[in-house]
C-alpha cells in the first residue's frame, strides 16, 4: 500500500508530506484490532460478573475483590510493556510487533478464563484468580502496543482523531456483535433451552451454560487472531522519536530500587485497592495499613543501600527521565482521572444490566437489544466527532457530553419494571450524547505524548498509553469490583445449585441505582477532572508545528 505524497514532497526529495492522509483501508485496517479487542474487553464487561456469580459458582463479593486484587499486578505489568513496547526495535516497527506475537496467548487466557472447572469453591476461586490474572496479562501486551501505534501512524492530530474515529466505529461493531449474539452463542454451544420453576413459575434456562461460555469465547478468540493479523498487515509507523537515547539495564533498575516516589505511588495505589476489595473493613484495613507503613521503611532502607553500593549514572536512565516527564505532565494526570472514573461508570452500569433485566424486569431478553441500541446510537454520535469537536474542541466537548450522558442515565431511577420503552429511550440518547467520547479521549492521549516530546524532547508514546491503558483497566476493575460489592450490599442471592432464586426487594431497588445514581454520580466526576486540562487547540497546532521544525532541522524526516 502507498502512502500519499504532496507536491512539496516531491520538490523536497519525495518525503512524505508528514500531514498527508492516511488511506481508508489503513484506517479501516487500524480499527480492526479494537475490533479484536472488543471480543474480549464487552464480554468482560457485560458478562464476566454474572458468568463468575451465576455460572462459574463464586459469591459476588469473592468475584469482585477478585477482580480488584487481581490489578495490584497492572501497576507493574502495564508500565512494563510500555517500557518494552518503546524500546522494542524490528523490522516491523516498535508497537506491530506485539500484534502478532501476542495473540494467540490473548486468545488461549480469554477462553481458559471463560472455562469451568470441576473444582471446590476455593478451587475455583484459585482458577479464577489464575486466569483472569494471565489474561489481563496478555490483554496488555497487545492492547498498551496497539493503542501507541495510533500515536505513531501519524504526525497529525487531526488525522490521528480520524485514525481514532475509524478506530471506534469498529470497536463498537465487535461491541454489537458481542452484545447481540453471545447469549445465543451460549444458547447454542450449550445444548439450548431447558424449563425449570423458580419462585413458582416456570422459566427456561440454557442447558449447560458453563460450555455455552467456554466454546463462546473459543470463538470470540479464534476471529480475534485473524482481526490483529489484518492490523499487522495493513499499517504503518510513521512517528520516530525526536531523540533517542541509550539505556541500560542497570541505569533503569537503579531508579526503580532507589525511586521513593515511585514505591509511594506503587504502596498506596495497594493499599487502597486492597481497603476498597474488603469494602474498607478495619479489622483487614489495619493489617493493610500495617503493611504500607512496614513496606514503606524497607523502600527507604533499600533506597539508601542501592545509592550506596551503586555509583549515579553519568546521564540518567531513559526510563527515569520517561517517568518523571509522565509525573510531572499535568494533562496525562487529569486524562487519568478522568479514565478512571469514566470507566468506573460504565463498568457499575454494565455489570448491572443483565441483572437487571433478568431480575427487576423479569425478562433477561430484553438485554441484548439494550446493548445493541446503544451501541448504533453510539456509533451515530462518533460520526458527528469531527464537526462537533472542531466547534467546542475536545475538552470542552468531553465535559459536556458527560453531563448530559449523567443526567439522562440518572433518570433510570424514576422508571418502573414494566416500563422498558423509557428505559431503551434513556439509554439510546445517553449512548448518541457519549459517542464521541472514545473517540476523543485516545485522540488526546496522542496528543499528551506530543506535548510531553515537545516539552522534553523526549517521546514516550509507549509508556503515555499504557498509563493511559493502567488507568482504563484500574477504573474497570474498580467498577466491576463496585458491581460485585455492591450486589452484595443489595443482598443479591446467586443460583443455589444451579437452580435461581427470586430476589428481594431491596436488591431489585439497589439494581436500579447501580443502573442510573451510581454511574452518574461518577460521569459527573469525570467531567469535573477535565477543567484541568490545559491543552487547547491553539497551543496543539503550535506543538505539532514546532515539532516538525525540529524534525527538518535535523535533517530527519517522517519514515
Amino acid at each position: 500500500m502507498n502512502d500519499p505524497v504532496s507536491d512539496e514532497s516531491k520538490k523536497t526529495g519525495g518525503v512524505p508530506d508528514p500531514v498527508a492522509r492516511l488511506s481508508v483501508t489503513e484506517k479501516v485496517g487500524y480499527g480492526l484490532g479494537d475490533t479484536a479487542s472488543n471480543f474480549y474487553w464487552k464480554i468482560f464487561e457485560f458478562f464476566l460478573m454474572y458468568f463468575y456469580t451465576d455460572v462459574f459458582g463464586i459469591g459476588a463479593k469473592a468475584a469482585g475483590t477478585m477482580l480488584l486484587v487481581t490489578r495490584i499486578w497492572d501497576a507493574i505489568n502495564d508500565p512494563m510493556i510500555g517500557y518494552l513496547a518503546d524500546r522494542t526495535r524490528t523490522s516491523w516497527g516498535r508497537f506491530r510487533p506485539y500484534l502478532v506475537w501476542m495473540s494467540v496467548p490473548l486468545a488461549i487466557t480469554g477462553a481458559l478464563t471463560f472455562y469451568t472447572p470441576d473444582l471446590g469453591a476455593d478451587g475455583k476461586l484459585v482458577y479464577a484468580y489464575i486466569t483472569y490474572t494471565l489474561v489481563m496479562m496478555a490483554y496488555t501486551a497487545i492492547n498498551i502496543p496497539y493503542g501507541a501505534l495510533m500515536g505513531v501512524i501519524s504526525p497529525s492530530s487531526l488525522e490521528r482523531t480520524s485514525v481514532s474515529t475509524f478506530r471506534f466505529v469498529c470497536a463498537f461493531l465487535g461491541g454489537i456483535v458481542v452484545q447481540y449474539f453471545t447469549l445465543d452463542l451460549v444458547r447454542f454451544f450449550g445444548g439450548g433451552l431447558v424449563e425449570i420453576e423458580v419462585g413458582g413459575e416456570l422459566k427456561e434456562v440454557v442447558a449447560n451454560e458453563a460450555a455455552g461460555f467456554f466454546w463462546t469465547m473459543c470463538l470470540y478468540s479464534v476471529v480475534a487472531v485473524v482481526l490483529f493479523g489484518i492490523t499487522f498487515l495493513t499499517t504503518k509507523e510513521r512517528v520516530e522519536p525526536e531523540i533517542v537515547r541509550a539505556s541500560t539495564f542497570r541505569k533503569d533498575s537503579r531508579f526503580l530500587a532507589t525511586s521513593i516516589k515511585l514505591h509511594q505511588l506503587f504502596l498506596l495505589g495497594a493499599f487502597s485497592l486492597v481497603a476498597l476489595s474488603v469494602g474498607f473493613d478495619w479489622a483487614v484495613v489495619q493489617w493493610a495499613l500495617a503493611a504500607y507503613l512496614v513496606l514503606s521503611i524497607v523502600s527507604v532502607v533499600i533506597s539508601q543501600l542501592v545509592k550506596k553500593a551503586v555509583p549515579v549514572p553519568e546521564e540518567p536512565s531513559t526510563f527515569e527521565c520517561d517517568v518523571n516527564d509522565l509525573l510531572s505532565n499535568r494533562p496525562w494526570i487529569v486524562l487519568f482521572g478522568f479514565g478512571l472514573f469514566q470507566l468506573m461508570a460504565a463498568f457499575i452500569r454494565g455489570g448491572a444490566i443483565l441483572y437487571y433485566f433478568k431480575y427487576y424486569v423479569g425478562d433477561a431478553g430484553w438485554a441484548p437489544g439494550f446493548w445493541v441500541s446503544g451501541s448504533i446510537a453510539a456509533i451515530a454520535g462518533m460520526l458527528l466527532t469531527k464537526p462537533v469537536t472542531r466547534m467546542l474542541g475536545k475538552k470542552n466537548l468531553m465535559i459536556v457530553m458527560n453531563v448530559g450522558t449523567a443526567f439522562f442515565t440518572a433518570l433510570f431511577v424514576m422508571l418502573g419494571p414494566t416500563q422498558v420503552f423509557w428505559m431503551y429511550a434513556l439509554h439510546i440518547i445517553g449512548s448518541f450524547i457519549s459517542g464521541p467520547s472514545p473517540v476523543i479521549l485516545w485522540a488526546m492521549y496522542a496528543d499528551v505524548a506530543d506535548y510531553s516530546e515537545w516539552k522534553t524532547n523526549r517521546r514516550a508514546t509507549g509508556l503515555v498509553f499504557s498509563a493511559a491503558t493502567f488507568s482504563q483497566k484500574l477504573g474497570c476493575a474498580v467498577g466491576a469490583a463496585m458491581t460485585g460489592l455492591a450486589l452484595d450490599f443489595y443482598q443479591y442471592q446467586p443460583p443455589l445449585d444451579g437452580e435461581e432464586v427470586a430476589q428481594s426487594e431491596i436488591t431489585l431497588n439497589g439494581l436500579c441505582m447501580m443502573m442510573s445514581v451510581l454511574p452518574a454520580l461518577l460521569l459527573l466526576a469525570a467531567a469535573f477532572c477535565l477543567l484541568f486540562y490545559n491543552i487547547n487547540e491553539p497551543l496543539l497546532q503550535r506543538v505539532e508545528s514546532d515539532l516538525q521544525e525540529r524534525k527538518r532541522s535535523a535533517g530527519k524526516g517522517d519514515v
